[in-house]
């Protein structure tokens, strides 16, 4: 049983070079169909993708690891949820609503337990590395400046080529692109979360030890995705490159005035000479570069003055959120603490908290929450305590992801995104792990 758990934790490593693909190749494939059959995606109403195909695949394996190892903590945490799960289920059949799809509903749940499990096997896979800690963390930074390479570099090379979706369809017209990648808040989700690692990943480059080719790919990386972020448009995509860049550059600043060390500011203007680089060589490609990343600025503003800032903030979801909010005032005692399950909504209300409280209730809500809470304000606590430069880019991409399934959601229940929050999460453990053979999530 041990030589196969170790089988699956060398396979599991392998996915974090394999995972930032499936997205693209998701993407692409929905492309294709819609071409192929010449309507859109919701249209066609295929339930699975060859991406999805593979991460169930994936869960199952997660499921089987968890079996093989014991992981007793990991099923302590599981079963509940499961079992919060299969109450609130069982409500819909004591006191259906109007609509149910229990097809939904599985979909749903498995992605939060496709993140959940995560959490818990890759903690396992990094115990029983036999490297240091601090050897460790350093293949994490590589894996998070390759990802993220990967997954800005096919944004690109989509806008050079006039090809992929368009970010916003909507009374304002068309702006934004985000590539290949069918969902624009779970690629933005993603590259909001690791970009302030790997810009420290960059500044805290060791240049004694790095050839030119090493040097430039840390620099291209995070440069490339600020030019994503400034592509693709959102509102968060903004804020996270000022919260991720003007949040380090202050850093930056405190490493000057303290210990005279001016690297980090240095990096940090390289990076930006290669972002401007960048959109010049996309501005080669198309002429209304600018004034499409001025045009997606300036369209807050104007849904903010015609429409109120509420809207601006959330992006109408308020309104899905007064419907599920109504659906769980009104399901009594039974709902309010096992939910209303996500099977009986039309649609979801895109911020993940009230997803988690409306469809599972107050149970399923401490249940579902506890691990992510426990971890992260395990975090925050240690990071007061002991802040370094480290630290502080793992606090701004937790604090960005923690705004984001507040207000904006896919996150816990995207298993694009919320994939790499689970990651998040462990990388801070690792920073102030003690012992990391013993020390338990």
């Amino acid at each position: 049983m041990r030589k196969a758990a170790d089988k699956l934790e060398q396979f599991f490593w392998l996915f974090l070079f394999i995972n930032p693909f499936l997205d693209i190749g998701n993407g692409l494939f929905i492309m294709v169909m819609e071409g192929l059959y010449d309507k859109t995606w919701e249209q066609i109403d295929l339930a699975l993708t060859p991406s999805l195909l593979i991460r169930m695949a994936v869960l199952l394996l997660f499921g089987l690891y968890l079996l093989l190892a014991w992981d007793k903590r990991a099923l302590l945490a599981m079963v509940p949820i499961g079992a919060v799960w299969v109450l609130s289920v069982v409500g819909q059949f004591l006191w259906p609503m109007k609509r149910y799809s229990l097809f939904t509903d599985i979909q749903y749940i498995a992605r939060f337990g496709y993140n959940l499990a995560a959490l818990y096997i890759y903690w396992r896979v990094f115990q029983h590395k036999k490297i240091s800690r601090e050897r460790l963390l350093i293949q994490l930074n590589g894996i998070v400046v390759f990802s993220l390479a990967v997954l800005s570099t096919s944004i690109l090379l989509s806008y050079m080529a006039d090809m992929g979706y368009t970010t916003y369809a909507d009374r304002f017209g068309l702006r934004g692109t985000r590539g290949f990648f069918y969902s624009g808040n779970d690629i933005t989700a993603v590259l909001m979360a690791l970009l302030p690692v790997a810009i420290c990943s960059f500044l805290m480059l060791d240049r004694r030890q790095t050839g030119q080719a090493k040097y430039f790919y840390y620099a291209y990386s995070p440069a490339a995705v600020i030019t994503t972020l400034c592509l693709i448009g959102t509102k968060t995509a903004f804020a996270a490159v000022g919260a991720a860049f003007v949040g380090l550059l202050g850093f930056a600043l405190y490493l000057l005035a303290k210990k005279q060390d001016k690297t980090p500011l240095l990096r940090l203007g390289v990076i930006l000479l290669i972002v401007l680089l960048l959109l010049g060589i996309l501005a080669i490609f198309s002429s209304t570069l600018f004034d499409e990343i001025s045009s997606s600025l300036a369209n807050t503003g104007n849904i903010a003055r015609r429409e109120g800032m509420t809207t601006a903030l959330l992006s109408g979801r308020q309104n899905k959120l007064a419907s599920a909010f109504a659906d769980y005032r009104a399901g009594g005692p039974y709902k309010w603490l096992f939910g209303v399950t996500r099977g009986s909504q039309k649609a979801i209300i895109e911020m993940d908290v009230f997803e988690v409280l409306f469809y599972y209730g107050l149970i399923g809500a401490a249940l579902m929450l506890w691990p992510y809470l426990k971890l992260g304000f395990g975090f925050v606590f240690r990071f007061f305590k002991d802040c370094t430069i480290w630290s502080f880019a793992t606090l701004l991409s937790l604090g960005l992801c923690a705004a984001y399934l507040i207000m904006a959601g896919h996150i816990l229940f995207s298993v694009t995104s919320g994939f790499y929050f689970s990651f998040m999460l462990l990388y801070g453990k690792l920073l102030y792990c003690r012992d990391l053979k013993t020390e338990e999530i």
